[in-house]
């Protein structure tokens, strides 16, 4: 190989920064892979390295609402170690699967409340234990890294806001509606005892906080589906969603919930 077919080759390996258009945003970075920056019109924007446009290893997720997720990722999705900072002050910090904190964890309450153990669904399970601060659990509330959006990136981010509503609907001051409710109502059949699903669900929130319309999207078991329709539906009030400072209806979408230890 001549000197200059060896150069040739070598700068045809060196990733090359590129802005690349797709249907539902912009990625900006260095293709086929390395470190980029990817703007989605639904789900936010995502920073760190990047195989094809999507992210894989170690990256930031900042989310319309003001979640903020930092850690590892498998394909475009949370998998691994992660810390995931809640706009609502909680803090989730350990095993992610399936883009929700699942495995061992520890969950920082807004409250300052500390649980450790096994989280399912982004919720505390019965395999844990409460501490009632920090102090008590001997354990250091983790501090939201510096971010690296600019003024553009944060207008961008202001720019999702689904039909521009004010706030959105929430469950209990922000509490993880699954943990706080789902979990300790569903009922679990013998059947279900070795089984393991996951259910896709959305439901409406209506301007008196009530819940409505609840849709499953798919299931992988039709049983623990008719079980979480039945427990959602008779969900407590919720704090509704405003818009131009009255309340207003908002339907909560994309919502996954795994039932059994997910590997």
């Amino acid at each position: 190989m001549s000197i200059l077919a060896a150069l040739l080759l070598g700068l045809s390996l060196i990733p090359q920064v590129d802005t690349l258009h797709f249907e539902k945003g912009m990625y900006i970075g260095e293709t086929p892979s390395g470190e980029g920056k990817l703007y989605h019109n639904e789900r936010g924007i995502y920073v760190g390295r990047f195989n094809r446009m999507v992210i894989s290893g170690r990256g930031m997720h900042f989310e319309p609402d003001g979640g903020i997720y930092v850690g590892n990722f498998v394909d475009g999705v949370e998998q691994g170690y992660g810390r995931y900072f809640m706009r609502t002050g909680a803090v989730f910090c350990g095993e992610f699967n399936h883009g929700k904190a699942n495995g061992r964890d520890t969950l920082y309450y807004p409250d300052g409340r500390v649980f450790i153990g096994i989280v399912q669904n982004s919720g505390a399970t019965s395999q844990g234990k409460t501490y009632r601060n920090a102090e008590a659990a001997g354990v250091t509330k983790p501090v939201l890294p510096d971010s690296p959006l600019r003024e553009e990136d944060l207008a961008f981010l202001a720019g999702i806001n689904v039909n521009d509503y004010d706030t959105a609907a929430v469950f209990r001051d922000g509490v993880s509606f699954f943990e706080a409710y789902i979990a300790p109502h569903f009922r679990f059949t013998q059947s279900m005892a070795d089984r393991k699903a996951i259910v896709h669900y959305e439901f409406t929130v209506g301007e008196d906080g009530r819940i409505s319309d609840v849709t499953i999207t798919s299931t992988t078991d039709k049983e623990f589906a008719r079980e979480l329709v039945r427990v959602i539906k008779h969900s407590p009030k919720w704090k509704p969603a405003t818009k131009d400072g009255k309340p207003v209806p908002y339907t909560i979408k994309d919502q996954t919930a795994h039932f059994g230890r997910m590997d």
